[in-house]
């Protein structure tokens, strides 16, 4: 391979949008094997990985070792990043693969199987307001919302967290998961309503995805 060819930028997938001319120069350098670029590229994306992980793994688990070990994986893996969506979507395809690898563990799975049952939460069972959960799950520090989220199927909480806080559409998210939309939102209606269960939440009349 010629040193020009390692160094540029793979192309945009058809109908993609142009790419930010200041991250398409990041990019290049890093393909160049500048670290201190890929570092400066990577934390365009990393507060939106660390909302995700937070909210996918148990409250416990330390979020920031995803950011860290996708920030690692990212930059070997890097020469494989063809363009076929934006960067920061790559990105966190590596790290729902990284939080799906730590949900595998024994621990980890009976850390969300016994998690404190909101049933003990009393003022959870007061009626609350209409909206609650799609305003809360973009607190990262909202606990009884986190508890709930384990409540959820693995793929409930990765469709629910990429469509709801991150503002994904579902045809996005299929591409990251490797689902059709149709399943996507199927999955991100289930894991709102069972959240609503748990949370008291009313369901509004005529509300969209």
């Amino acid at each position: 391979m010629s040193r020009d060819s390692a160094t540029s930028t793979p192309p945009l997938a058809p109908g993609a949008p142009p790419r930010d001319p200041v991250e398409e120069a990041l990019l290049k350098r890093t393909l160049g094997g500048d670290r201190e670029a890929y570092g400066i590229l990577f934390e365009r994306y990393a507060d939106r990985l660390r909302r995700m992980a937070t909210m996918i793994l148990p409250p416990s688990y330390a979020a920031e070792d995803v950011v860290q070990e996708t920030f690692v994986r990212g930059f070997e893996r890097l020469s494989s990043y063809r363009g076929e969506g934006d960067l920061c979507s790559w990105l966190v395809t590596i790290a729902i693969n990284i939080c799906r690898h730590q949900l595998r563990s024994p621990r980890m799975r009976m850390e969300f199987a016994c998690e404190e049952s909101l049933d003990r939460e009393c003022h959870f069972r007061r009626s609350r307001s209409r909206g609650v959960v799609t305003k809360t799950v973009q607190k990262e520090d909202n606990r009884l919302l986190r508890i709930a989220m384990g409540y959820l199927t693995d793929a409930q909480r990765e469709v629910f967290v990429l469509h709801y806080q991150d503002g994904l559409p579902y045809e996005e998210i299929g591409k990251i998961l490797n689902i059709r939309p149709g399943a996507a939102r199927a999955l991100a209606h289930r894991a709102k309503t069972t959240l609503r269960e748990r949370l008291g939440v009313p369901a509004p009349k005529n509300e969209a995805d």
